[in-house]
């Protein structure tokens, strides 16, 4: 089920062009991490448009351990760690290190297209991005 974004078009469009650029950033350097769950995933889909061959192809396994590092990072939903501090008006403010973000994700079709989908957790990107887990 794909929820609506609420926002402007200008908006959404620097997000989704800041998450298309992550991704090709991604493929470029091969940049991985631990994904913090310590599971392995493999590519089932093939989502990457090659600018070389004009052909769709899977992502490689650099490039899915980047993804799910990331994404893992962003959409981490742990509090462990994070501190608070009491404001002078009685507020509460928390330094959330980059978690609990949501993710515009998008993944090339077939036809030259593009589908994007927001994410909150890494499992709903490891099921957008059509990877599984490796046994």
């Amino acid at each position: 089920m794909t929820t609506p974004i609420h926002l402007s078009s200008t908006r959404l469009l620097r997000r989704v062009s800041a998450v298309m650029l992550l991704l090709c950033a991604f493929a470029v350097t091969g940049f991985a991490q631990s994904n913090g769950n310590g599971k392995k995933y493999v590519a089932t889909k093939e989502i990457i448009f090659d600018q070389a061959s004009k052909t769709l192809r899977k992502p490689t396994q650099a490039e899915t351990d980047a993804m799910v590092a990331e994404i893992g990072t962003l959409t981490n939903r742990s509090t462990d760690g994070l501190t608070t501090k009491t404001l002078a008006n009685g507020g509460i403010k928390m330094d959330l290190q980059d978690r609990f973000q949501g993710v515009v994700l998008g993944r090339a079709n077939a036809d030259g297209t593009t589908e994007v989908r927001c994410v909150m957790t890494l499992e709903e990107a490891i099921d957008f991005l059509g990877l599984q887990e490796v046994q």
